[in-house]
């Protein structure tokens, strides 16, 4: 029990301190926030003549109301990363696999994660934490992801 808080409380900070907490197929459990970029990076575990076309791969990612696939890309050398965010607070789930089978760097990393909400003081502090943009119901304006308007400001 203590070491599984330890380990939860472990991952936090690593999120704080990393800003965009780079997870790496290390991503197996924590607790991040909704609509927080996450990243899993997967290191291959061997060299491809063309990674940006060979390699195919993906996690299937699970949550409340959520079933998707989420591609991933190549970041150079034999890394490659998927980025995704929780779109409602709850319990999450991740599986990678590729069009490589045969490699164990790419296929069968998984893990669990808790989404949890920004409170209305951390929502004052950046509006943006509500989620994607997306046309309003009558296609006239633009709305964040839970409802609130979004203004759209420029100098």
């Amino acid at each position: 029990m203590l070491n599984s808080r330890l380990f939860r409380f472990a991952v936090l900070v690593s999120f704080v301190l990393n800003g965009t907490a780079s997870l790496g197929a290390r991503l197996e459990s924590g607790e991040v926030r909704v609509w927080q970029m996450q990243e899993v990076t997967f290191e291959a575990a061997r060299e491809y003549a063309n990674p940006y076309v060979d390699v195919e791969l993906w996690i299937d990612l699970e949550g409340p109301d959520f079933k998707r696939r989420v591609y991933g890309f190549w970041d150079g050398g034999r890394t490659f990363k998927v980025r995704f965010v929780a779109t409602k607070p709850g319990d999450w789930s991740w599986r990678s696999a590729s069009n490589r089978s045969d490699d164990p760097g790419l296929n069968g990393g998984r893990g669990t994660f808790r989404a949890v909400a920004w409170d209305d003081a951390q929502l004052l502090e950046n509006p943006n934490r509500r989620g994607f943009i997306r046309a309003s119901e009558n296609g006239h304006a633009l709305r964040y992801a839970d409802g609130m308007p979004f203004f759209l400001v420029g100098d």
